[in-house]
């Protein structure tokens, strides 16, 4: 049986009211729930919006969502089913939040997703377990933070086949052995466990049993080695075959040092850095060994801050790796000479960088070995940001293997007319040298040249294999003549003091494909707007950081405007000829009213021969007669005489009419 319910009109309008209260609820509700405000086509940065919920997905491409820095504090089961409807996210950001649980379920439909961060929270414990088991594909884990208490095997259940990690756990108390080693082979492991290292070096040592494999890269940041003995947990980290050893961002005691490399000594490492980091001298001494690095094939130190490095002897096992390396960095680490008789040893050394320290022209001498021959196997050298005034190719000559020189950043001021290079040589980078004019010192081998931030005023130097140029940031009028550059096929010439370039400088370059050649004083003539509107835009050179960053300078009506957005006037583009048309013009309209004038002159004489001309030669013929008959009329003196006067003239005139008809 169906039974039908009747209201009343009292009842309906209670049911009205309170469906519209649900409407409206639900209305305000979506209107005050949190946006993200900075969303892209693929990707939301919502960082530091102070938000307290997960925003609803603004697109269905979306595929990448940065939750970090806000004030979440904990997330709903369908927080996220949003964004698992649509095509794929691939990357989820929630560092650095108030989030105090985690639970499996936010994840339970983002089969995609390949990158999650969920450092800097509130969580003492990874949740229930099977936390990650929904994430098939991911690759990249961030985890931990200053609360985290506890690790356990069930955390990682169902994980596998990660190729990053970043662990985080200062203050753990507990960690279960094999954790992670269910996870199984990681490439890259980062470790931040300073406070462990002080606290328990077992737990370090079991984190290290679980996290390191053949061929795994480990490194360690934000933490603190005082003694020589935190460093015997790294044991397992070179028995279990990582290859690669780093430390970013710590403070380390030269004995902590001393006793890391007698650790890493004779194993297969190949690959150590230590980087933003500060070593000091303590009174712990460390006897080193024997150092046998023959797999060691890279090495980097960078941003290392040694206090009264001269006064640390114990140091001086640095400059026995080098004698074993392909790849040597060393970066702003307050350099200042390495000796001779250490050089000749780096027999192997293909690469080195040491810029950013305090090599002088007379400590590149030094090391360089005043040019007799060392480093013969370099092929690429970067002594950048250095304290060097001069340009010494003689100290290079016999560095047959030399292809890519790196000097910027230092103060020469001047450059040799001629200089020594090897031949070997394609690419040499001299930009913000104070270099204000260069010569023929350049090498003829050359494939890229960057002299950008200068004071060059021309460049005219012939490179017929120079490939690349970089220019920009001096003060050149016109583009370098092209005939000398036929192979150019790049050419950067930003930020210069060109008022204009045509199609003819281009065609110049037979190669050129590329020009940047944004940030100059234009003149928007007609001509250069009308080429780079119109023919640049179909030339074979292609134009870099568009057109919209060519601003004209001149002339002041369009100054400050894009090169592409001018619409200049005929009279503006063709002032020679519009001021010839004017003319012709004015000319044609002076000729046309002399000819009207002409025109009605004419007219009006012949109506005066036809008409008051009649009159008054009629006139004329009657004085004549008049003054020829014996009538003698003098004009009166007293003007009360002078009517009388025309009254006789009058008579007369009559008389002789009268005389003329007679006659007739």
């Amino acid at each position: 049986k169906v039974q039908l319910l009747y209201f009343t009109g009292r009842e309906k309008k209670k049911i009205m009211k309170f469906l519209v209260f649900v409407l409206l609820v639900s209305q305000c509700s979506a209107l005050t729930s949190q946006q993200c405000h900075h969303c892209e086509q693929t990707s939301c940065d919502c960082s530091s919006q102070n938000l307290r919920e997960v925003p609803a997905a603004a697109s269905k491409l979306i595929t990448e969502l940065d939750l970090s820095l806000n004030a979440l504090e904990t997330i709903m089961k369908d927080d996220f089913l949003s964004y698992a409807a649509l095509r794929a996210l691939f990357k989820l950001d929630l560092s650095s939040n108030q989030l105090e649980t985690l639970s499996s379920g936010w994840f339970q439909n983002l089969t995609s997703l390949h990158y999650l961060n969920l450092l800097g929270n509130k969580y003492s414990t990874l949740g229930q377990g099977n936390l990650f088991l929904p994430l098939r594909s991911l690759k990249t884990l961030h985890f931990g933070g200053p609360f985290l208490q506890s690790v356990s095997k069930r955390d990682f259940s169902g994980l596998f086949g990660l190729e990053e990690l970043v662990f985080e756990g200062n203050h753990l108390q507990v960690f279960n052995r094999g954790s992670l080693r269910q996870i199984g082979p990681i490439s890259h492991v980062t470790l931040r466990l300073s406070g462990v290292f002080h606290r328990d070096l077992a737990v370090v040592r079991a984190i290290l049993l679980d996290v390191v494999h053949p061929n795994t890269t480990v490194t360690f940041t934000d933490t603190q080695f005082n003694k020589s003995l935190q460093m015997f947990p790294l044991h397992v980290a070179i028995e279990r075959g990582a290859t690669g050893l780093s430390f970013k961002n710590v403070n380390m005691s030269v004995s902590a040092c001393v006793q890391l490399v007698n650790i890493f000594s004779g194993s297969d490492l190949t690959f150590f850095a230590i980087e933003d980091s500060h070593i000091f001298k303590n009174e712990e001494e460390v006897r080193l060994h024997h150092i046998n690095l023959t797999s060691l094939d890279v090495i980097v130190f960078k941003n290392i801050d040694i206090n009264v490095f001269y006064r640390v002897p114990e140091l001086h096992f640095m400059q026995n790796i080098l004698t074993v390396v392909r790849r040597a960095s060393m970066i702003n680490t307050m350099l200042f000479v390495i000796p001779c008789q250490s050089t000749i040893h780096f027999s192997d050394l293909e690469f080195l960088d040491i810029s950013d320290n305090i090599i002088g022209d007379l400590t590149l001498m030094e090391m360089m070995c005043y040019g007799i021959g060392v480093l013969l196997n370099l092929r690429t050298l970067n002594i950048s940001k250095n304290i060097l005034s001069s340009i010494n190719s003689k100290l290079f000559t016999r560095l047959e293997k030399l292809e890519n020189l790196d000097m910027s950043r230092n103060s020469f001021d001047s450059m040799p007319s001629t200089c020594s290079w090897p031949a070997s040589l394609k690419f040499l980078n001299l930009s913000s040298t104070s270099l204000p004019e260069v010569t023929s010192c350049l090498p003829q081998s050359l494939q890229i040249l960057d002299l950008s931030r200068n004071k060059l005023t021309v460049f005219s130097i012939e490179l017929p294999l120079l490939k690349e140029l970089y220019i920009s940031g001096n003060k050149l009028g016109n583009l370098p003549d092209g005939h000398l550059y036929v192979s150019l096929a790049v050419l950067s010439i930003q930020d210069n003091n060109l008022a204009k370039f045509s199609s003819k400088n281009l065609h110049d370059y037979q190669s050129l494909r590329v020009l940047e050649a944004a940030g100059n004083p234009y003149v928007c003539s007609c001509d250069f707007v009308g080429f780079v509107t119109n023919d640049l835009m179909n030339h074979k050179t292609v134009v870099r950081h568009d057109l919209k960053s060519y601003i004209c300078d001149s002339p002041n009506a369009v100054r400050g405007e894009r090169v592409s957005d001018v619409k200049l006037s005929v009279f503006e583009c063709r002032t020679a000829l519009a001021i010839s048309l004017l003319c012709l013009g004015i000319l044609v309209l002076c000729v046309l009213i002399a000819g009207l004038c002409y025109k009605f002159s004419v007219v009006g004489l012949n109506e005066g021969d036809l008409g008051g001309g009649k009159c008054d030669n009629f006139v004329k013929i009657r004085l004549r007669k008049a003054m020829n008959s014996r009538t003698y009329l003098e004009s009166p003196h007293d003007e009360d005489h002078i009517p009388a006067f025309w009254q006789s003239l009058r008579t007369a005139m009559k008389t002789s009419e009268i005389d003329n008809k007679d006659n007739l």
